[in-house]
């Protein structure tokens, strides 16, 4: 297996030790390991090439650092985001200045939300500043629309002056004060805002209670607002991935009589579709490659197994360049200088936890930034295989496999102890690529199955549809991997658990519920739904979420009985096996009552359960020591249940 280098996170931050995944196959890493949050978050470049902003994470607090480029990495500017907050991302404005996207948790009004923030910071800067100050309660602070490019000083951002009014106006910011000039006001009904290249808003959209969905278009000929009802092909659901041509053209997702979205030009003059710039048979396209002058569109997105990107016309990319040089690897675009010569990279295999890799023209191979994990090295990863399973009705379910890395041969996937482990969403997929929560299981000594059941996307629309309208569907096909694994002979009878994260836990939990042939020995859960009526209610209980509760669940679930019959808590004493769970008390998307009602239920089945709740932490365990407790509490679970796995690395 391929080996990356690593980057001394001391050069960073000017701490002792050094982080390397350069380490010699041995004993299983501990689980803590795995509860260790990104190191590698995010990067950019400045516009020159001659600075470097990157979010490291050290000991479970995020830092943002900017140094040099090349040179003395002394010379750097670090800030810290303390405990409370998570970081989404970091942005160059201009050659000296940055700004850093952040997340926490907070409760207002009684409820949980996640609250958004932007923060700006100049190299000359002692500290960093919130750029939108405000005396209200407003949830998202970075929404920004447009970055300006040819503007250094100002950026594009989308917000209300009223508390929880949903229809943003935008303003022009200054990235240094924060002040703002009115640009575009608000539409009753709009809820985002999409630019040209030019930074002129041309596209505006929402869908809410009130107003339902709505999409207003900027006639470029007459200069004028209008709705998209004037624009045949355009429809309220028309997913557009990019406005250009000086807003008369759209770069739209259409799926033109065909099952899966492909990548069209809508040419706002002509008032129609004028060429195709994209379309797979067999996945969706999920979005472009715009060149470095944002003027042209040189590849198209989708995802097959992991995500690929097909270059249109002769275009050669830096990217493309490495992709050839990295086959099987996940190589994916984070950043790149205005004149494209030197972009980061993340690079990463199924089997490999990879990191941040800087690479320039003419450059024989890329160099390592940051390792995304200290203590995970490539050689105590399992490989992963991708396959295809038939469901009881003859549909194909693609699936992917993760071996313990003692198993080398096929000989011997023979009663390995397995975990079942259907992804949250539940309209999610699973990708081949590095996955931190498989591989866990996989260095216990356990295969672990991964399917994108029907409801999964980029499969098409009728592959997606089937699991929004029958979730039965969704759990049947979670039933069946498991079925196909013990028809095979490759997972143990006696030691098959069933695991999964949001929905993936409550998948779990249905699976073990449902289970009349002893499948199941036992069940993992993390932020689980366990309540449909709750959530649904959960849901209606913040603003403008009627429309999204009925979208979720679907036509499925329209029946209050069948939700309670496809809820957890409402079924508790027909699980047989031991249950683990876990929840963090300041969840938005699982709220935390459907854990402790849980609790309550399996106590009362008698049903032998282990519960972790953790304070003051969200649907994603975003706080280190939380994380690490939770893989150190699934850990010993399944040592208790299984017993230690003979495949587990010694």
């Amino acid at each position: 297996m391929m080996k990356f280098g690593s980057f001394l996170l001391a050069g960073i931050l000017g701490l002792g030790g050094c982080l390397t995944s350069t380490v010699t196959a041995h004993a299983a890493p501990p689980a803590k390991a795995f509860g260790e949050l990104p190191v590698a978050y995010d990067a950019d470049l400045s516009p020159d090439g001659k600075h470097l902003a990157i979010i490291v994470n050290v000991k479970g607090t995020y830092y943002v650092v900017a140094r040099p480029t090349s040179g003395n990495t002394v010379d750097m500017d670090t800030i810290s985001l303390g405990k409370d907050l998570n970081p989404k991302y970091v942005k160059w404005i201009n050659n000296e200045r940055y700004v850093v996207s952040v997340r926490k948790s907070a409760s207002y009004r009684g409820l949980p939300f996640t609250v958004t923030h932007l923060f700006t910071k100049s190299l000359g800067d002692k500290k960093a500043k919130i750029m939108l100050k405000s005396d209200i309660f407003r949830q998202y602070n970075d929404r920004v629309v447009d970055w300006l490019e040819e503007d250094p000083e100002h950026i594009l951002m989308e917000y209300s002056k009223a508390e929880f009014d949903p229809f943003p106006s935008i303003y022009k910011v200054n990235v240094a004060t924060g002040r703002s000039v009115n640009v575009l006001k608000a539409r009753e009904g709009i809820e985002h805002w999409i630019t040209d290249e030019n930074g002129v808003p041309r596209i505006g959209y929402g869908d809410t209670d009130l107003s339902g969905k709505r999409m207003r278009v900027f006639n470029p000929t007459k200069e004028k607002w209008e709705s998209q009802e004037s624009y045949p092909g355009l429809e309220l659901d028309t997913t557009i991935f990019r406005v250009i041509k000086d807003g008369t053209e759209l770069i739209i997702g259409d799926y033109n009589n065909r099952d899966t979205l492909g990548l069209y030009i809508y040419d706002l003059t002509q008032k129609r579709i004028t060429r195709t710039l994209f379309h797979n048979d067999d996945y969706d396209a999920s979005g472009v490659v715009i060149s470095a002058d944002g003027e042209t569109v040189i590849g198209a997105k989708y995802i097959a197994d992991k995500e690929e990107t097909e270059l249109l016309g002769e275009y050669g990319t830096l990217l493309s360049q490495l992709r050839s040089k990295f086959k099987g690897h996940s190589v994916s675009y984070v950043a790149q200088t205005s004149d494209g010569r030197t972009m980061i990279v993340r690079l990463s295999a199924p089997y490999e936890p990879g990191g941040l890799y800087l690479y320039s023209r003419g450059d024989d191979q890329p160099s390592a930034l940051q390792d995304n994990y200290s203590d995970l090295a490539a050689d105590d990863m399992g490989d992963v295989i991708s396959i295809k399973y038939n469901a009881r009705d003859g549909q194909k379910i693609p699936a992917f496999i993760t071996l313990p890395r003692t198993v080398t041969q096929t000989a011997q996937l023979k009663n390995i102890p397995f975990i079942v482990l259907p992804h949250g969403g539940p309209y999610g997929r699973d990708e081949k690529r590095f996955d931190y929560f498989a591989q866990f299981f996989a260095t216990r000594g356990y295969g672990v199955m991964q399917m994108n059941f029907r409801g999964s996307e980029g499969y098409g629309k009728a592959f997606e549809q089937a699991g929004r309208d029958n979730w039965l569907v969704m759990q049947e096909d979670v039933e069946d991997a498991t079925r196909y694994l013990l028809r095979k002979g490759y997972a143990d009878p006696d030691r098959t658990c069933i695991a999964g994260w949001s929905y993936g836990g409550y998948a779990a939990l249905m699976g073990a519920a449902k289970d009349t042939d002893g499948l199941y020995d036992c069940v993992i859960t993390m932020a689980a739904l366990t309540d449909i009526n709750d959530a649904k209610r959960d849901m209606l209980r913040y603003r403008n979420r009627k429309r999204a509760a009925k979208t979720f669940f679907g036509d499925a679930m329209k029946d209050g009985a069948v939700r309670k019959a496809n809820s957890p808590v409402h079924v508790a004493d027909d699980i047989k096996v031991p249950v683990f769970m876990a929840h963090g008390d300041l969840d938005v998307n699982v709220q935390f009552d459907q854990f402790t009602r849980m609790k309550k239920s399996l106590k009362k089945a008698g049903v032998k359960t282990t519960a972790m709740a953790f304070k003051d932490e969200d649907h994603y365990l975003s706080r280190q020591k939380n994380r690490e407790a939770f893989f150190i509490g699934v850990d010993k679970f399944l040592t208790e249940v299984n017993g230690p796995s003979e495949y587990m690395a010694k």
